[in-house]
């Protein structure tokens, strides 16, 4: 197994909202909860995601997130090309649609790799949150210039599903 070069923020303030099941059923499978997550970058919300949490674990995720500010850790990898491809979802599973795919240029190395950035916070108890999944549209860059791409861009305030067009 490689190594995985993570790249860790400085600390901010976390927003975070939940939606449970018996709210909006159409949205939300059974058994879980949506999460949406944002952070406060210089004094302005910035949403990262909305991801599902499990009906059982909400109450200690919540805990965590109420602990105090947060971190995004950001770990590059290759990712299949046939996996992000298959990545379909309709509007009523957001989770599934917070892969933005970043335009990087010229053509792709590895023939079905492509490099990616994938996000997570980390509490201040050390609980870690999957975030999102970035996923490059070539493979040109490597997985750790897309990971440290992604971080100086939350730094900004780029929100996530706006990523796609940072590049």
């Amino acid at each position: 197994m490689s190594d995985f070069n993570a790249f860790v923020s400085p600390e901010y303030p976390v927003l975070h909202s939940l939606v449970a099941e018996d709210e909006t059923p159409e949205t939300v499978p059974e058994g879980f909860a949506a999460l949406s997550l944002g952070l406060l970058v210089n004094g302005i919300p910035s949403f990262l995601a909305t991801v599902p949490v499990a009906t059982e674990d909400v109450e200690r995720i919540t805990h965590s997130l109420n602990s105090g500010d947060v971190r995004v850790a950001v770990v590059g990898m290759s990712v299949d090309q046939k996996d992000v491809l298959e990545v379909e979802a309709g509007p009523d599973e957001p989770w599934k649609t917070s892969v933005p795919l970043l335009e990087t240029s010229g053509d792709a190395e590895g023939e079905n790799q492509l490099p990616a950035a994938f996000l997570s916070l980390v509490c201040r108890d050390g609980r870690r949150i999957g975030v999102a999944r970035i996923v490059a549209k070539q493979g040109s860059a490597s997985p750790e210039e897309v990971a440290r791409f992604v971080l100086k861009q939350i730094a900004r305030g780029v929100q996530i599903p706006d990523l796609a067009q940072a590049g």
